[in-house]
């Protein structure tokens, strides 16, 4: 419904990729979080989606059905970033520069989760 409400199918339609975010990217989230929601009708629409969460617990075939990356704040730290604001800003902004350097080919390599 909301989806619909904020037109994001034409949004969608005149983009490169989209980004999407969860908390807990997990089996609760194959059953209609909005990730998935979102996912399902870019595919429709030929274009990509990737996943930044702070968690992931789905093994990659699960994703890949949906998504064409996921990055997960806690893989890339040990530390509580759900306690730690600062943290949590610091590596959102490094998964931005990783899917800026997918997209525009800065050296990296398409992995996906």
């Amino acid at each position: 419904y909301f989806l619909t409400l904020l037109g994001a199918d034409e949004l969608m339609a005149a983009s490169d990729f989209v980004v999407t975010g969860e908390g807990s990217l997990d089996e609760q989230s194959l059953s209609g979080k909005l990730p998935v929601a979102l996912a399902r009708r870019a595919r429709r629409l030929g274009v990509a989606v990737h996943a930044v969460a702070g968690r992931c617990t789905l093994p990659g075939d699960r994703t890949a059905a949906h998504f064409r990356s996921v990055q997960a704040l806690t893989d890339l730290t040990d530390q509580d970033c759900a306690r730690d604001s600062a943290l949590s800003a610091r590596l959102l902004a490094q998964c931005g520069r990783t899917l800026a350097d997918r997209r525009f080919g800065r050296g990296r390599t398409e992995t996906g989760r």
